[in-house]
């Protein structure tokens, strides 16, 4: 979905708020970076090109490019196949089609649920949606119906041969408090972490469609299908 790792990044970014507000003290923060330490490995996407988080006064930017292996076509359709987000995001739990006024803007709002223990927050997303050429798309998201300051997209998705080259930038401002030097390792190990596995589910399921569109057998069909299902654990 085109708003994924934008909401991706609002989600992560108001559970660490959450935490602070709800759960202030130093003991949360150090098993937080325990827990960073910890994991010392992520897994790619297709073949990694380029990953960065960067934060500067207050706003969160992500770069991604990667090369997915499955067609151009059927990574397109998995990214703006906007009814099914929770594919490739599963904290998204509700999605709607807004009207937005305008024939060639597409207006979505996300509805997501981060639990931080027993506590879960549900959190709005609403963005608008351009997509001027094919596999050119900019997202801005629409902050009085929003969770958060001020946020915008860009995706390029090009042909690669077989595979797919893609190029994903997010940024995204919080309205709430982030604890510094602890609070902000900790976001850039997690918004690396949940982007690539975001992008290793669109992969999968660009995949699956693809081989579900070549094959017409209906036992393999069946598997494909739940193997689609187990996208969602990547």
């Amino acid at each position: 979905m085109i708003t994924t790792l934008q909401q991706l990044m609002a989600l992560l970014l108001w559970q660490a708020g959450s935490r602070h507000s709800i759960l202030c003290t130093s003991v949360t923060w150090i098993c937080a970076l325990t827990a960073l330490l910890l994991f010392n490995s992520i897994s790619t996407a297709g073949e990694l090109k380029e990953l960065s988080v960067t934060e500067s006064d207050g706003e969160y930017r992500i770069q991604i490019v990667s090369i997915l292996d499955a067609p151009v076509d059927y990574v397109h359709y998995v990214i703006t196949d906007y009814l099914h987000g929770y594919r490739i995001n599963p904290t998204i739990t509700e999605v709607e089609i807004l009207p937005s006024g305008h024939n060639a803007v597409v207006r979505i709002r996300n509805l997501s649920e981060q639990c931080v223990g027993p506590i879960c927050f549900n959190i709005d997303w609403v963005g608008d949606i351009v997509e001027p050429s094919y596999g050119n798309i900019n997202v801005e998201t629409i902050s009085e119906l929003s969770n958060f300051k001020s946020g915008s997209a860009v995706w390029e998705i090009r042909s690669h041969g077989e595979r797919t080259w893609v190029l994903h930038k997010s940024s995204l401002k919080p309205d709430f408090f982030m604890p510094p030097v602890i609070g902000n390792k900790l976001m850039n190990y997690k918004m690396r972490k949940d982007t690539l596995a975001t992008f290793n589910r669109i992969e999968c399921h660009a995949q699956i469609a693809y081989e579900i569109e070549m094959e017409n057998e209906p036992e393999l069909i069946e598997a494909l299908i739940d193997e689609g299902r187990n996208c969602i654990k990547l």
